[in-house]
């Protein structure tokens, strides 16, 4: 059997994307998502926040139109990303997005109406 690396998440944005320069005038975008789980033992157990990231400047044209609490389809691969720090070795592990595509845009709540007081 080969090997595989895909995933597919369905989660809402938990913050405004950031952008992040590179060498020369490249950027990655980075992003969060908050995805649900369905059988989640408890409220703490219930959700995972997964760090997701572009370097295809098609993909962030996109990414520049969304906002917090969008709901966001990505397909992508985990990477597991190593580097020095001045406490020593650090990693983290991201979704490389090969394509990330908006599917909801929530309506913006409506202020809440003051009662009337009565006479």
């Amino acid at each position: 059997m080969e090997h595989v690396n895909e995933i597919v998440l369905v989660g809402r944005l938990s913050g405004e994307p950031e952008w992040r320069a590179l060498s020369g005038n490249d950027q990655v975008a980075v992003w969060r998502l908050i995805v649900e789980h369905r059988d989640a033992r408890s409220p703490q157990d219930g959700i995972d926040t997964i760090r997701c990231v572009s370097y295809d400047p098609t993909i962030q044209a996109g990414v520049r139109t969304w906002s917090h609490g969008d709901l966001i389809e990505v397909r992508g691969a985990l990477r597991h990303r190593f580097w020095r720090g001045p406490t020593g070795p650090r990693g983290l592990y991201e979704v490389e997005a090969a394509s990330a595509v908006l599917r909801l845009h929530p309506a913006p709540r409506e202020p809440a109406q003051k009662e009337d007081a009565m006479p």
